[in-house]
């Protein structure tokens, strides 16, 4: 290993060694704030893991990863690596192009965020990065960046990779600058790690960190809204094997991928092929699972789903204020034969819309279901918000003769 190239491992892993604390917690699941990091995805990045442990798949290779393209940006040069597929190549059971089928309003409804509406993912980003590990600040690096997103060819993979600390200016920029004019991002566990690991880099470097002003679906909570209770955990294998059909064989764990960059930089025989791989297998699952996510709903207007799932979607809309929907997924959720709990849930949801929206006819119908339920506190509760929905209906209609 040559003096010079000692040097800047030396300089990493004093950099890398430096105690930078996370952000402190604050805000709900989908805003910007970090949120706690779950033990799955702790687990995930190889806390308190050894790298050496890591299960044999392929020999180590040498020198730089294969097919890297250099870019120029005003903060120097860097390299990164370009794959395409066509639109009717499948990751798992879901063709790429169904993504571009994905309604705002479906996306936004279980985002629980408004701004979602005006998403459509042939327009976004979709990010995943690898890091040397959890803490923000000057002790993490982000040494790859994957961004996908829908060209007039099919979808292209923009892997930006780092060769050494002196390039991550360089590459931080050129991701400021995508994310930037694309103005929209999809992720998983996104806003509460790659978003901030990315920004504390940028911070650094003096660069404007263009997250502010983007639209951000975190796939996380949509899937764990929808399919939780169906799921055996929160991680990324598990939703996209179980939503979108997708199997990996030969993985590298996200535990593993430092020990490969750290291998590459000190000049030993690394994995980082198997790196590339595994982000750029991420990368097609946020595109698999936000189709899949979308396809559902829209399934769903139009056939029988389960009264949990319906109602999942009727307490999203309430919380949105789109009260149409509250009322006609509660609606679907009663007629699909809950359990007691379930329809208590239900009636409740739905009597709320109907009061918002001023339908009477609406409420009186729930009121002569939770009188054949034998729901006594129900009951009363429910006419007590028809007394208020006609009090208001009245008010309106002498308003308006007056």
């Amino acid at each position: 290993m040559s003096e010079a190239f000692g040097d800047r491992l030396r300089r990493l892993r004093k950099d890398a060694g430096a105690g930078v604390n996370p952000r402190p917690v604050g805000g709900e699941a989908e805003s910007a704030a970090p949120t706690p990091l779950p033990a799955w995805f702790r687990e995930r990045l190889g806390r308190g893991r050894d790298p050496g442990t890591a299960p044999a798949t392929a020999p180590g290779s040498l020198g730089e990863p294969r097919e890297l393209v250099e870019f120029r940006g005003a903060r120097g040069v860097g390299t990164a690596r370009v794959s395409r597929w066509e639109l009717e190549h499948s990751h798992g059971a879901v063709p790429l192009a169904s993504a571009l089928q994905a309604r705002g309003s479906d996306l936004a409804l279980l985002g629980v965020d408004a701004r979602l509406e005006a998403l459509e993912l042939g327009r976004a980003l979709f990010l995943d990065i690898e890091t040397t590990g959890l803490a923000g600040g000057a002790g993490t690096k982000a040494f790859l960046v994957g961004l996908g997103r829908f060209t007039a060819q099919g979808f292209e993979l923009w892997q930006g990779f780092l060769r050494g600390p002196e390039d991550e200016a360089a590459l931080l920029d050129e991701c400021a600058r995508q994310v930037g004019e694309a103005g929209a991002l999809v992720s998983f566990f996104g806003k509460s790690f790659d978003r901030h690991r990315l920004e504390d880099k940028m911070r650094v470097h003096g660069i404007a960190a263009p997250f502010e002003r983007c639209l951000h679906l975190d796939l996380y909570h949509p899937c764990r809204r929808l399919f939780g209770p169906g799921l055996a955990d929160g991680r990324l294998a598990t939703m996209e094997r179980e939503i979108a059909g997708v199997e990996r064989t030969h993985d590298l764990a996200g535990a593993f991928a430092p020990a490969a960059w750290y291998d590459f930089l000190a000049g030993r025989p690394h994995r980082l092929e198997e790196v590339f791989a595994h982000n750029r297998d991420d990368i097609l699952s946020l595109v698999a699972l936000a189709a899949e996510l979308a396809r559902r709903v829209g399934e769903a207007e139009r056939e029988a789903w389960t009264p949990e799932r319906a109602l999942t979607l009727a307490r999203c809309a309430e919380r949105l204020r789109r009260w149409s929907d509250c009322r006609d997924w509660a609606r679907r959720a009663r007629f699909a034969r809950p359990a007691p709990e379930e329809l208590r849930g239900a009636l409740e949801l739905e009597a709320r819309a109907a009061e918002s929206l001023g339908d009477c006819e609406a409420l009186a119908e729930v009121i002569a279901m939770a009188r054949a339920a034998e729901e006594p506190e129900l009951l009363a509760r429910l006419e007590r918000r028809l007394a208020r929905a006609v009090r208001r209906s009245r008010g309106r209609a002498e308003g308006s003769g007056s």
